[in-house]
């Protein structure tokens, strides 16, 4: 019985620490790619940063297909 608890808590942990890695990579890239747009100024600027104003839960949806 405490093995099956220790093994969901491990499956639970390793999944849940694979999506905020995943999260994390994410954001990161958009954040790098905001800083890059910053070199521009008006409405280049603004055109670039639009491109990647994306939430990581509407790239989820779009990445795996599902919508609500």
């Amino acid at each position: 019985m405490k093995k099956s608890i220790f093994t969901s808590f491990c499956f639970i942990l390793v999944v849940t620490q694979a999506s905020c890695t995943t999260k994390g990579a994410y954001e990161a890239f958009q954040y790098n790619h905001a800083s890059a747009c910053r070199e521009y100024r008006g409405q280049q600027q603004s055109d670039c940063l639009a491109n990647y104003n994306q939430s990581f839960e509407e790239y989820q949806r779009e990445r795996t297909g599902y919508s609500d």
